[in-house]
Order: C-alpha cells, then sequence, then structure tokens
C-alpha cells in the first residue's frame, strides 16, 4: 500500500484529507509542524508529501528545502497546499523542491490524478535507478576483464545515444536502446568473438528483471534487414526498430575501429547500407552526427 503523508497545522482539515485519501487505498500518516513532518518522513519514507506551506515554527518552502537536500528524502515526490495565489510564492516552492503547487479550497479530483501520476513516475524512476546500477556492475567486470571490448561497448552506447536522440526514438525506447548497447556483447565476457556471444550473452541477461526486453537486444545486435547476419537470419520486418538502431550503430562502430577513422568508416557503412544490410535513416543520422561533432570542433579550435 502506497503511503501519503498529509502536512497541516488545521487538525480538522488533515482528519479530512486523511478520511479521503484512505478511501482512495492510501496509507495516511499526519504531521501538525514543520519538525514533525521531517521525523516522520524520516521514519516512515511516504510515496508523495501533502504539504501545506502555512506551518508554524518551520514553514512548508523551510521544510520542503530540508527534505530535497536529504539525500534519504530528496526523491519523495512534495505536493505544496496553500492558499497563497501570488506568483512569487509559487516560484518559490518549485526552487525549494516541490513538484506541484495546488491552491487551497482542493479540488479533490485534481488532487487524485496528481498524488497517482507522481507515484507512478516514482516507481519508473526507482525501477530505472536499479536497472542503471546492474548496469554499471556488469560493465566494471567488463572493464576488469577486457579494456578494448569495453572501449567498444562505450563507443556504441555514446553513438547509439547521439542517433536515437536524431531520430527522436521515445525517451523509454531510448532507455532501453541505451541499456542494451551497453550489455550487446556481455556474452564476449566468457566466449570471446565467438559467434557463440549472442546467444551467450542472452543467456546472462535474461534471469534479469529487463531480461524479458533486453534479450532480444542482446541476442539480435548481429542481425542485417537483408536476412544475412546471424544468429537468427531476421529480415527487416522481423527486427525491431531500437535493434535496427543498435545493429546498424555497433557495425559503424566496428568499422571505425578497423579503420581507424570515422570518416572512412561512415562510407564503408553506406556501401553496406547500398547492400540492403542496415537501415538508410541510420547511415544519414550517422552522419549527421559526425557534422555536428565537426562543427564543435571548430568551434573550440577557433576560441
Amino acid at each position: 500500500m502506497e503511503k501519503v503523508l498529509i502536512v497541516d497545522d488545521n487538525e480538522q482539515n488533515c482528519d479530512l484529507m486523511k478520511d479521503i485519501l484512505a478511501n482512495w487505498g492510501y496509507e495516511v500518516y499526519q504531521a501538525f509542524q514543520g519538525r514533525e513532518a521531517i521525523n516522520l518522513t524520516l521514519e516512515h519514507q511516504p510515496d508523495v508529501i501533502l504539504l501545506d506551506v502555512m506551518l508554524p515554527g518551520m514553514n512548508g518552502f523551510e521544510v520542503c528545502h530540508e527534505l530535497k537536500n536529504n539525500p534519504r528524502t530528496q526523491d519523495i515526490p512534495i505536493i505544496m497546499l496553500t492558499v497563497l495565489n501570488d506568483v512569487e510564492d509559487r516560484l518559490r516552492g518549485f526552487k525549494v523542491g516541490a513538484e506541484i503547487f495546488l491552491s487551497k479550497p482542493i479540488n479533490y479530483n485534481e488532487l487524485k490524478y496528481r498524488i497517482a501520476s507522481l507515484i507512478k513516475q516514482k516507481k519508473v524512476l526507482e525501477k530505472m535507478e536499479h536497472q542503471c546500477q546492474v548496469v554499471e556492475t556488469l560493465l566494471e567486470i567488463m572493464k576488469t576483464r577486457d579494456q578494448h571490448l569495453y572501449l567498444h561497448v562505450a563507443r556504441v552506447r555514446e553513438y547509439c545515444r547521439k542517433v536515437a536522440k536524431l531520430l527522436a526514438l521515445p525517451d523509454q525506447q531510448q532507455e532501453q536502446l541505451l541499456i542494451g548497447a551497453s550489455l550487446h556483447d556481455i556474452g564476449k565476457i566468457v566466449t570471446g568473438s565467438s559467434p557463440e556471444h549472442t546467444w551467450l550473452g542472452e543467456r546472462m541477461v535474461q534471469p534479469l528483471q529487463m531480461g524479458h526486453w533486453l534479450k532480444d537486444l542482446v541476442r539480435g545486435h548481429h542481425e542485417k534487414l537483408n536476412g544475412q547476419g546471424f544468429p537468427a537470419g531476421l529480415k527487416e520486418k522481423e527486427i525491431p526498430w531500437q535493434l535496427q538502431i543498435l545493429a546498424g550503430v555497433n557495425r559503424f562502430v566496428e568499422l571505425w575501429e578497423e579503420q581507424g577513422s570515422k570518416e572512412v568508416a561512415l562510407i564503408l557503412f553506406g556501401d553496406e547500407v547500398k547492400g540492403g544490410c542496415w537501415a538508410a535513416s541510420v547511415e544519414k543520422a550517422l552522419g549527421q552526427v559526425l557534422e555536428d561533432e565537426k562543427f564543435i570542433e571548430r568551434l573550440t579550435l577557433s576560441k
């Protein structure tokens, strides 16, 4: 059951809100002063805090500032509640870290939506944080085993990030792509550059919480649009868009490492695109990435 902390010095308002939130299915805690709110937050780690601005002693702004500057409580979303309509007060609330500002009297339909939305967002962020920790641990293992492999993976991840941004891949798909890029060659830790690294990598990531989607990126990063890749010989319509980006960028980085030049690698990659191996849109995005890099380099040198 998700937990909500209500902070309001008016006990009648607090009790009314507690009854409403309990009816919505939340476990509810109450605090009537700022310091009490901070102590209860540290003790119970609520999922959302409803924080009145006008409190005795520490006001709501001060409470919010302290909670947002404590590593133990900084990620807990805060909805500030106030009768104040002044723009400066609202700006002050956002400056101290509040996620949402609602005016009293409260519209409970809006409040219900806001709480549910913040809790959903918090869960997504917590899941992503856990996934990132797992990825970083596996990358550290890779780094200690094979520096060249680690460098290759870092390049693939970086260029996947740039290409995905140019191709306007949705945020969640970008996150998944970057995790896939980070772990696409994880099987090489065990088997080296053998083609077996694809299915071995799949087996390594499958037990992870994110394994249900990650395994396809790890297994399929050598598939080609013309069906001449491995391990399954998939063709264009069978290869998801994220995987087309990963496979194309991985091949570009391989050519770059073989030739020692990104520009030459892009030309050779373009020849393979004409042969039906990779997506033309990935080639175009890579070309734009290299142009952007040259532009930034010229700006840097001119300073």
